[in-house]
């Protein structure tokens, strides 16, 4: 975790992914989405086309993680079904 208030605060959410099929596509999609302010972590599996990630409870970086992978060249859709706590 970054701090201690995205500790407290951690929560779990899945977007849906499609585009990306390879290693080089999941460790872009990670890395960047890593770097995100707010985000604790990111985990995609290609072979489930999903994204799974850890993040500080603002909605908005889930917003942030989905505009990286549009603009990497994927498409990525917040599961508002999956956002739980942490």
């Amino acid at each position: 975790m970054k701090n201690d208030l995205e500790r407290t605060n951690t929560k779990q959410a899945k977007l849906k992914l499609s585009g990306a099929t390879c290693a080089s596509c999941v460790f872009t999609i990670e890395h960047a989405g890593r770097k995100v302010q707010g985000v604790a972590d990111v985990n995609v599996d290609a072979s489930k086309g999903e994204i799974s990630v850890s993040y500080g409870g603002n909605a908005g970086s889930l917003e942030r993680i989905k505009e990286i992978v549009h603009r990497l060249g994927y498409s990525a859709e917040i599961d508002w079904d999956t956002v739980r706590d942490a």
